[in-house]
């Protein structure tokens, strides 16, 4: 079928039409979703999303230089027992932000994510406050993987100018996306997959290490928690190692952003989330446990180099005797920032995408061409995203590079904490108009609701206090500074403005939660889907986990 159905919706500031159509991968009816016009006039993003793409760029997407490098800092920083507090906290966080995301993609897998969810549940300010700054945090997470790019290649040569290897990497990642959005899926699920062989090669490594395997290590095993103090910085040294972790760990927002280019979203993201729960507990917390009994917190080799050779893993390597295995580890650094560049590409222009679905940027940035692309999205993104790489060639643009990628640093915090909001949103709507959604077949509602929004909300609040305490009180004791402040805290306040002047120049209003919109974009399994999930549950325990490694 081709049009069985079409209805109005009115946005914030425009009224646009829906169309209902077929789903070609039969996993479904496919509605457009909130605020996207038909396909008639300016196309829709492409279902090119399979399981295996989601399930292992949840798994091993954001695997990068923010673990195997920024690790380092933190345990000197912060001392091995602040490590493990701070890496854990986040990493409860991550997968806390999931399971809330999760639970409403199942149900209404819009192109915006959560950024039109918060416009469709809680005030169209905090969606504009959201969708603004997870673009510009997103363009800058771009622009700073490819002023990486150098610094890692210096491990092995210092020949390479450093304008020639951003124009390589930006090269690969604006390359990808002038190719349908299918090879950018392709691509994210080779690189992700290397670096989830490479991260299991490294954690043998660490294993054999600490059995007596190598030479003798000049730094002896245990050394944090049995001789040096257990938090060398105290409170300060905890409240580092959280922007450390979320640059790490973050990024979980791409799953609620891809649902509209996702086959199955309902069978794809609570997988996606189990898969994030495996990545922290296998690559994060067991390689933060085996970096602080490896590497001393005071080792004079954390200190003085952004490269790898300042990595822990690679510390505890050469310290062993290990050959090999460093090189191996640079070089999957950098596919990693690459695949994390136009991963950041991805989010942003989808970012951007939803913004102007719901008419709050200009309209033609919602065009999607007839690949599934968001051409003009693309476009402005990677030029502000070529612009921002380019600045850091200077010592003057590096300065004004630095104050906006602190954007990115508690962005993240803000959405997690507007993400839970949403979600008891959502709840109350449900709940207001007495919606069955919860009692159809395979719904998938979060346990322990509302615990798990509750903590989220509570936690994201305490960690951008500490993060503004230890910014304005560094380790060191320097004293106060309006300009450290800003470099680490700027995401805030520009959150902050998004929302309150967005708010004053449209007089929005909160959505209450009788009348809030729970049919608009709503994607009901279908026979065919209970079908399917009928025979997925029929099946024995260990072919159901085995479906988590079989792609």
């Amino acid at each position: 079928m081709d049009v069985h159905e079409k209805t109005t919706y009115k946005g914030p500031s425009a009224v646009f039409d829906k169309e209902t159509a077929s789903d070609d991968v039969g996993a479904g009816q496919v509605l457009s979703y909130s605020g996207e016009p038909p396909s008639t006039h300016r196309g829709q993003l492409h279902r090119n999303f399979k399981a295996r793409h989601i399930q292992m760029i949840t798994l091993g997407g954001c695997i990068g230089s923010g673990l195997f490098i920024s690790t380092g800092k933190a345990l000197h920083n912060g001392g091995a027992a602040a490590m493990l507090i701070g890496y854990t906290l986040i990493c409860i966080m991550a997968l806390a932000t999931m399971n809330l995301l999760s639970e409403a993609t199942c149900i209404w897998p819009t192109s915006g994510g959560f950024i039109e969810h918060a416009n469709r549940f809680v005030d169209p300010a905090m969606a504009f406050a959201c969708g603004f700054t997870e673009w510009l945090a997103w363009v800058t997470v771009v622009a700073a993987e490819g002023a990486i790019v150098r610094v890692i290649l210096t491990y092995w040569t210092e020949a390479i100018p450093t304008a020639a290897a951003m124009t390589v990497y930006l090269v690969i990642v604006l390359g990808i996306h002038a190719l349908p959005n299918k090879w950018f899926a392709e691509f994210e699920f080779g690189t992700a997959a290397l670096k989830v062989m490479c991260m299991i090669i490294i954690l043998i490594t660490c294993i054999a290490l600490l059995a007596g395997a190598g030479k003798a290590s000049p730094d002896p095993q245990g050394y944090n928690y049995t001789t040096g103090p257990t938090f060398p910085n105290g409170m300060k040294g905890v409240c580092t190692t959280f922007l450390l972790a979320s640059w790490a760990t973050g990024g979980q927002e791409i799953m609620s952003l891809s649902a509209a280019e996702a086959a199955r979203p309902r069978w794809d993201m609570p997988r996606a989330c189990k898969n994030l729960f495996m990545r922290i507990v296998l690559f994060y917390e067991l390689s933060i446990i085996f970096l602080t009994l490896l590497v001393p917190y005071n080792s004079d080799k954390l200190l003085g180099t952004s490269t790898v050779a300042s990595s822990p893993f690679v510390i505890a390597m050469v310290n062993a005797g290990i050959k090999g295995l460093p090189d191996l580890m640079n070089a999957i650094i950098l596919l990693g920032l690459c695949a994390i560049g136009a991963e950041s590409m991805y989010v942003s222009s989808r970012a951007m995408v939803a913004m102007a679905q719901m008419g709050m940027f200009p309209r033609f940035l919602a065009n999607i061409d007839k690949q599934g692309r968001p051409r003009w999205a693309l476009l402005i993104t990677a030029a502000f995203s070529v612009m921002f790489t380019y600045i850091n060639c200077s010592s003057t643009g590096g300065v004004i590079f630095t104050w906006f990628s602190s954007v990115s640093a508690t962005v993240y915090f803000m959405s997690w904490m507007s993400i839970s909001i949403t979600n008891i949103r959502m709840h109350q709507a449900i709940n207001a108009q007495g919606d069955p959604v919860w009692v159809q077949p395979y719904a998938w509602k979060l346990k322990g609701w509302p615990i798990t929004a509750i903590f989220l909300f509570v936690t994201s609040f305490l960690v951008l206090f500490g993060t503004a305490y230890v910014s304005l009180f560094p380790i060191g004791g320097a004293a106060p500074n309006a300009s450290t402040f800003f470099e680490t805290f700027l995401g805030v306040p520009l959150w902050i403005a998004c929302y309150l002047g967005y708010k004053l120049v449209y007089r929005t209003k909160f959505v209450k939660p009788a009348e809030a919109d729970l049919q608009y974009g709503r994607r009901p399994l279908n026979e065919e889907d209970i079908a399917f999930f009928d025979h997925y549950f029929a099946q024995p325990m260990w072919k159901r986990v085995l479906s988590y490694v079989r792609f």
